[in-house]
């Protein structure tokens, strides 16, 4: 039967019409977005768990941020302790060839006060070992203040600062199950001067657990202090003496000492002291490996995540190349199909002429 009020054909044509061009929709956003899960309602399940993963992957993004600062502070940190061995050994050798040098002559001292200038000495060549040996004091106390990366210095420990030993600086190298992992370092073995140290002795003796590596005194019966020095107060304070050898070598002449003993004292004080900036630098390094292999490991899950989210949301463009073809074929056929079905009251005209 034929109405000219119900197109039945009309209404068939138009919901696969309909269906066509919605299917059709569909795939020419997947093509322009490259996503074949774009939203929730396309799969919630995938949605969700993409959607996690991404969340995962900006937490692992920052970590990677965060590893960077740490291995620039590392890298900081191991450089200057590099430059202060260099300098130690430079003191140690300049201190052997004072060894190996006439000492200065016994009379005619004009200043016998510790520390203070003496025209004698001053014109020995011992003295002008002296001279260059405070220029390396000097040049280590620069390294340990300039050896900053963002704020963080770990060659000095100031007086604000946590107490040695026991404080440690934390670095973030990771993120797994919405945890945070880190690295630790104990800030006593990359500690050069410690501000907040309390007293002064020989390196490795009672009393210098809170000690840095050029801190205290290099030989203990001369009292001799490289940078800084305790006063009366319990303050840490710079050492403004420009003499290293100079008050062995009175104290060798005013009391007939032996003068290789005092040499050979401070010599094997500056060997410990360049012993354990070594086994400081050994722990950086560690600790440089450690944060390398953990930036590495973070990379790799960045990437997993990344292809992991792919797989599960992403587009196949050569499947969705070939659906949008077929979908706009289709979209054709569909409109002709209502166009003949829109067509087809109009042949009941025929049976009326």
């Amino acid at each position: 039967m034929t109405s000219i009020n119900t197109n039945d054909g009309a209404m068939a044509a138009l919901q696969t019409l309909r269906a066509v061009s919605g299917n059709l929709t569909k795939t020419q956003q997947q093509v322009s977005s490259g996503l074949r899960v774009a939203q929730a309602s396309d799969n919630a399940a995938y949605w969700s768990i993409a959607t996690t993963m991404r969340s995962d992957k900006k937490a692992m993004s920052a970590v990677s941020d965060s590893i960077g600062f740490a291995k620039a502070v590392l890298d900081t940190t191991y450089d200057g302790m590099d430059k202060v061995r260099e300098e130690l050994v430079t003191i140690r050798n300049l201190v052997i060839t004072a060894q190996s040098l006439p000492p200065p002559a016994t009379d005619g001292y004009s200043n016998w006060t510790d520390y203070q200038p003496d025209a004698t000495y001053d014109q020995s060549q011992v003295a002008k070992v002296d001279a260059e040996i405070y220029q390396h004091w000097q040049q280590i106390s620069s390294i340990v203040d300039s050896a900053s990366f963002g704020g963080v210095n770990l060659l000095r420990n100031d007086a604000s600062e946590p107490d040695l030993p026991g404080a440690k600086i934390e670095f973030t190298t990771g993120y797994v199950d919405g945890q945070v992992l880190t690295v630790s370092i104990d800030t006593k073995d990359t500690t050069m001067i410690n501000y907040g140290r309390t007293v002064d002795n020989l390196w490795n003796q009672p009393g210098s657990e809170n000690m840095g590596y050029v801190d205290g005194v290099i030989w203990n019966a001369n009292i001799i202090f490289p940078i800084t020095y305790v006063d009366g107060g319990g303050v840490v304070q710079k050492n403004e003496n420009i003499y290293t050898l100079r008050n062995s070598e009175v104290r060798i002449a005013a009391n007939g000492l032996d003068r290789n003993e005092y040499y050979n004292g401070m010599i094997n004080q500056l060997d410990e002291r360049i012993q354990a900036v070594v086994g400081g630098m050994s722990v950086v390094g560690s600790t440089q490996k450690r944060v390398e292999m953990q930036d590495e490991f973070n990379q790799s899950m960045m990437d997993d995540v990344d292809k992991g989210v792919g797989r599960l949301v992403d587009a196949d463009m050569e499947e969705a190349s070939a659906r949008l073809s077929a979908n706009q074929t289709q979209q054709q056929l569909a409109v002709q199909a209502l166009s003949i079905a829109n067509q087809a009251p109009q042949t009941i005209m025929t049976l009326f002429q």
